[in-house]
């Protein structure tokens, strides 16, 4: 994995999230702090990399990292708007593991607000390609959200959930034309606000 400028970047936390586009359900955030003295090989952007893979990265960053998750419902994306609900869970998540000698690279072009004035925070654009926290963050994010979304299909069947994880695909539109709109849905969304 690439470090910033090739160097080491030191006692750090790497920040991701996932969710943003899908129609219902959490956007959900991971903060990671890797172990210095394990390496964990083949950590990569949760999106190119098989679920398979993912799962047995994913236990062995929790068996062997600093690790905070954070769950923003749907609600509160409604309420907030997308973007801002993701900066607070990325914000929720660092905050369970943060060493105040910590710096913290969040993946993206922005930082949530009470990190904006701080010296040791940074925004890294396609983070999750550049700096193993970050990808290692998005991964336990994705596994995250995809056992959540697993769980929520048995309480919700009929809208594909266990496989499309909420996203707009046609087996979730013939869901909720079928069953209709759910607590879990994202009203805000145009997708859906146009159903309603």
């Amino acid at each position: 994995m690439v470090l910033i400028e090739g160097k080491n970047l030191g006692k750090h936390c790497g920040v991701d999230e996932v969710g943003r586009g899908a129609w219902s359900g959490p956007v959900v955030a991971a903060a990671v702090r890797l172990n210095s003295f394990v390496n964990i090989e083949g950590l990569a952007d949760s999106k190119t990399i098989n679920f398979a893979l993912r799962v047995k990265l994913y236990h062995q960053i929790i068996e062997n990292s600093a690790v905070g998750v954070s769950f923003v419902s749907s609600s509160i994306v409604d309420s907030k708007n997308i973007l801002q609900a993701s900066l607070l869970a990325m914000e929720t998540a660092v905050r369970k593991i943060l060493d105040k000698d910590d710096k913290v690279f969040f993946d993206g072009n922005f930082l949530p607000d009470a990190f904006r004035n701080s010296s040791n925070a940074f925004a890294v654009v396609k983070g999750d390609q550049k700096i193993a926290s970050i990808a290692a963050a998005s991964i336990v994010a994705k596994v995250s959200r995809d056992f959540f979304m697993n769980a929520l299909n048995l309480s919700h069947p009929g809208y594909g959930w266990a496989k499309n994880v909420g996203y707009g695909v046609p087996s979730h539109l013939t869901g909720i034309n079928k069953l209709g709109v759910n607590t879990h849905h994202r009203r805000s969304f145009k997708p859906i606000h146009n159903i309603l």
